[in-house]
């Protein structure tokens, strides 16, 4: 939960939402999370958000399913493999346009991306798959067509990046 995980433009995000969504937190713990607790109490988010600690894959893949969708307010997010492993269980991204996230998400096709740092285009996002779950459904059906196809073409298969991959499903549209 470094500052570069981006969780305090999610928490500003949240108080900003009309609707009033839950959030859990997974990854807490593993380095002083008390500012962001803190933070979360203070905007009155604190009932709505669960703290995790790291997860094992196989309860990661299962949360993932449970979700309405997954939010990555990250600041140039290395590769997106969380992108990846929420798509591959069919659950929308919602993230800030920003680093490897780009070559895992098309913008309102497979997920909704934001500009960074933008709270008020991430809390209408947030609205928007929580007041239209039907949405939400469809993007994460599409996601997971997309993460299947990452690097299924011939010209690209002995690439063996994940980003390069997901460059390469979206170049030659499978």
């Amino acid at each position: 939960l470094t500052e570069q995980k981006g969780l305090h433009f999610l928490l500003d995000a949240m108080a900003r939402c009309r609707t009033r969504p839950t959030l859990e937190v997974v990854g807490a713990g593993r380095v002083d999370d008390r500012a962001l607790r803190e933070k979360a109490a203070a905007l009155g988010l604190a009932d709505r958000i669960t703290w995790s600690p790291i997860l094992p894959q196989a309860e990661l893949a299962k949360r993932y399913r449970e979700a309405l969708a997954l939010v990555i307010p990250a600041i140039e997010e290395g590769l997106g493999l969380t992108a990846i492993e929420a798509a591959l269980s069919e659950t929308p991204v919602i993230a800030f346009a920003s680093g490897g996230v780009v070559d895992a998400i098309v913008d309102g096709e497979t997920g909704i991306l934001v500009p960074p740092r933008d709270t008020a285009l991430l809390a209408a996002a947030i609205d928007r798959l929580v007041s239209d779950p039907d949405s939400g459904a469809r993007l994460g059906r599409a996601g997971r067509r997309f993460a299947n196809s990452a690097g299924s073409c011939a010209p690209c298969s002995s690439n063996r990046s994940a980003g390069s991959a997901i460059s390469c499903a979206r170049n030659c549209g499978n």
